[in-house]
């Protein structure tokens, strides 16, 4: 009788003191005592195993197991550049920059053809045998030179438009991103093509590089932020179907 009454006593004491022991570093004032199955505080959690120990920690608030920083827990997220990339470029302001090129050049190609009709109009007066033909021949091949140097360097503005569009609108998405990922406590963010995307028409090649460009076969849509990143750009892209 008395055996049992002592360790009855001895539960009920310990259970008291691991109840104390658990109260001790909570905050002052604070009403919530942890739940019972919560473990620590600790400094350091020693993991045995056939190969020696692991000794999992906190190291700037993220879990470690070895002093090196690449020895760490990260939270990432993943983001669909392409289809943020895509809603940038059809955006109002990069659209505005490429028209005003556009009507620039059609400007130039009008003044071109008017310019090719008036010589079209002085030829008709002038036969092959006229001495005039040479100089007339000329003036042709003067102008075909000069429309082929034009329509090269306006292909070369549009392409050095594009890559400086594109440049822009990939730093736009760059710093959407910081401020979501620090919002979020996000370590690394990932570029990818949802899988679930349809695989576009094309020959072996171009359907190969769309395959081999999805870095996920299966990925959960709750690390998908791209949905974050556009509302913080404040633009809208739609889903692929």
């Amino acid at each position: 009788m008395r055996t049992t009454v002592a360790i009855v006593a001895a539960s009920v004491l310990s259970s008291a003191l691991t109840a104390f022991l658990l109260r001790v570093d909570q905050p002052a004032g604070a009403n919530a005592a942890p739940a019972m199955g919560d473990l620590g505080p600790a400094d350091a959690l020693v993991l045995s195993g056939k190969d020696g120990t692991l000794t999992v920690s906190n190291r700037s608030g993220r879990v470690s197991w070895a002093e090196d920083a690449t020895a760490r827990s990260h939270s990432f997220g993943t983001l669909h550049v392409g289809r943020i990339m895509s809603a940038l470029m059809r955006s109002d302001a990069f659209e505005k920059e490429r028209d005003q090129l556009t009507e620039a050049n059609e400007a130039k190609g009008k003044e071109f053809e008017a310019r090719y009709r008036v010589l079209v109009e002085k030829a008709k007066s002038i036969d092959q045998d006229s001495p005039d033909f040479p100089a007339a021949r000329e003036e042709f091949e003067a102008l075909q030179a000069e429309f082929s140097a034009w329509n090269e360097s306006v292909q070369a503005d549009l392409d050095a438009l594009n890559s400086r569009q594109y440049q822009d609108a990939y730093t736009q998405v760059r710093d959407a991103v910081d401020v979501v990922a620090d919002r979020r406590k996000i370590d690394l963010v990932l570029r990818f093509i949802p899988p679930t995307d349809k695989i576009r028409p094309g020959d072996q090649d171009a359907i190969v590089q769309q395959m081999m460009s999805r870095t996920f076969v299966r990925v959960p849509e709750s690390i998908d932020i791209t949905d974050d990143i556009l509302r913080e750009m404040n633009i809208t892209a739609p889903k692929e179907e």
